[in-house]
């Protein structure tokens, strides 16, 4: 069965990339509905107002299972972040020292379409269990993702001429721009989709949250189905089995080989590529800041702002609007600056526009200028995530892209659940939602 190509590629698997990518952007779609749904009956469980009903200058204290609702979400997902971190180094050595890279993917992603679709059931009585399936997508996910990116390096490969096969940049680009751009597209049509049919039928924030897992727990079904099943002779852009890249030494454990290859990845990157080594401590913390950037967000405009849920999904909509036209055109950028000026250029511009809106947004009665900050983020956003693939594979030595690949994914991960963590221990103690930014901010910077 030919598959849907969304474009023109060297690698038959370049497809199943992006459309596993389009699942991405399905997912991160649902976090939206599924962090506000969270957040909001976290709050009435602590016996606090909804916050369209909360006076300006009034607050509420209330604690649930001993946190204040936004501590809560963000402590959820702190467990997902740090579950997955724990986890990713022993999934990227499985990926490298056995043949099991499409069975691990495989294994993820339905584990992952599986609690997506079990988070459908989310209500006032079953919203702490679907908290803690929570926890259990994030780390799936994650653990998918080390499997999916560990076939990026080998669809950038061409053949011009002769016997050998050269890595294109260009090409390189291209799926990653397009990957990007294919995530933020589906991201904003299931937004728009899903907030459609909860403006029809009047759908409170929680009805909507079960609707929207519903709507893209069917859409991982659907593609999963066909990019994971490993049968290219009935899909022909299916992943396909890989053999091990390396050997597992004899008598040596997995889990101890997978300690000990990202700290000769770490070392041998620093005696080859010392300019890389740099780039990967600064990414780290660039990568944990974007990435808690839209839970933190929700909470900002929850308890900050007192916007309602239906208006901050809105506002996040507007973000991925601007962010799949930045997305696409990032490649010119990257042609006249390189990846790695275009990055931290990006990283700048986000850490600047998003302290300036700590002060600007310092209340309720501010809050309709969250709109103008929307378009701002969604092209960092944009710009950001198309960039930073191409640039770590610009440093990294050209006959060792596929050898840093997990060492760079391990790198963008291990600090993701740091600012989720910082912000529930500040909110715990000071009880101020506008540390969100300032957290989000310092972790960019």
């Amino acid at each position: 069965m030919p598959c849907i190509a969304l474009g023109e590629w060297q690698a038959s698997e370049t497809p199943g990339f992006i459309w596993d990518n389009v699942a991405a952007g399905g997912v991160l779609a649902t976090n939206v509905f599924f962090n506000i749904a969270v957040l909001r009956l976290a709050t009435l469980a602590a016996g606090c107002p909804a916050p369209e009903d909360v006076d300006e200058d009034q607050g509420c204290s209330n604690k649930v299972y001993g946190l204040k609702p936004s501590s809560f979400l963000t402590t959820v997902i702190m467990v997902g972040q740090f579950s997955a971190t724990a986890l990713m180094p022993l999934v990227g050595a499985a990926v490298d020292y056995t043949s099991k890279r499409r069975h691990l993917g495989a294994a993820s992603a339905w584990i992952l379409c599986i609690t997506t679709l079990a988070q459908a059931s989310i209500s006032k009585q079953t919203w702490f269990l679907c908290s803690i399936g929570m926890a259990l997508s994030i780390a799936s996910y994650v653990c998918h993702q080390v499997s999916v990116l560990s076939y990026l390096p080998g669809l950038s490969m061409v053949k011009p001429e002769g016997d050998a096969f050269v890595d294109d940049p260009q090409e390189r680009y291209k799926v990653n721009s397009i990957a990007n751009a294919s995530a933020l597209a589906t991201q904003l049509s299931v937004t728009i989709f899903v907030s459609c049919i909860a403006f029809w039928f009047g759908l409170g924030d929680t009805a909507t949250a079960a609707v929207a897992q519903g709507v893209v727990g069917s859409l991982l079904f659907v593609i999963y189905s066909f990019v994971w099943t490993g049968r290219r002779d009935v899909v022909s852009c299916a992943f396909r089995d890989h053999a091990a890249t390396k050997v597992l030494t004899e008598g040596h454990s997995l889990f101890l080989t997978a300690v000990r290859e990202v700290w000769n990845s770490w070392t041998t990157l620093r005696r080859r590529r010392p300019a890389a080594r740099f780039f990967l401590t600064g990414y780290a913390c660039a990568a944990a800041g974007m990435g808690s950037f839209g839970s933190l967000s929700v909470v900002f405009m929850h308890d900050r702002l007192h916007v309602d849920g239906s208006t901050t999904v809105l506002v996040m909509a507007l973000c991925v609007v601007f962010a799949v036209p930045a997305s696409a055109s990032a490649p010119m950028c990257m042609r006249y600056l390189g990846a790695r000026k275009t990055l931290i250029c990006t990283i700048a511009y986000m850490v600047c526009t998003t302290v300036l809106a700590a002060f600007v947004l310092c209340s309720p009665s501010c809050k309709d200028r969250v709109w103008l900050f929307a378009p701002i983020w969604g092209v960092g956003f944009g710009v950001f995530y198309a960039a930073n693939n191409a640039a770590w594979t610009e440093l990294v030595p050209p006959d060792a892209v596929a050898q840093f690949m997990s060492l760079y994914y391990f790198s963008a991960q291990i600090l993701g659940w740091a600012p989720p963590a910082a912000y529930a221990v500040l909110n715990q103690l000071y009880d101020d939602s506008q540390l969100a930014l300032f957290v989000t901010a310092t972790w960019l910077a």
